[in-house]
């Protein structure tokens, strides 16, 4: 348990490592200028990540091993049902846990409204509202 808990925060490094990857030639100012967002509203379950990169069956609900896996400090995302994965971050820098939005619902369908950035194909969304949803609706 403890080496997937490490190798699912190894896996978020090397992800955020990438995205703060910069291209600019040495002795060149990094470009701080913020990235645009878009406000949207998105549904899909909360869940753990290393399950839903490792098993097809993670974007079906299961409370029991999404909230196992939450528990031993897996990170946490947002996975929609056609399963585009949304990372939560704060409106703030540098960024902050949203793990205690999010433990509550674990494994739980629901509606998040906020803001939503996208760099290199990773999508993370700044949760505004977060409620739970009837995951028969689309």
């Amino acid at each position: 348990m403890r080496v997937r808990t490490i190798a699912g925060m190894l896996a978020i490094a090397i992800l955020v490592i990438s995205m703060n990857a910069q291209t600019a030639s040495p002795g060149q100012n990094a470009d701080l200028t913020p990235s645009k967002s878009v406000k949207l509203t998105v549904r899909g379950y909360v869940r753990d990540i290393a399950c839903l990169m490792k098993f097809n069956e993670a974007l079906k609900p299961s409370n029991d091993c999404a909230l196992m896996c939450a528990r031993a400090g897996s990170p946490l995302i947002l996975v929609t049902k056609e399963g585009t994965i949304y990372i939560p971050i704060s409106e703030s820098i540098p960024d902050t846990s949203q793990r205690d939005k999010l433990m509550p619902l674990v494994g739980s369908y629901v509606e998040v409204t906020g803001d939503m950035y996208e760099r290199a194909g990773i999508k993370a969304l700044v949760i505004e509202q977060i409620k739970k949803a009837d995951d028969t609706k689309s």
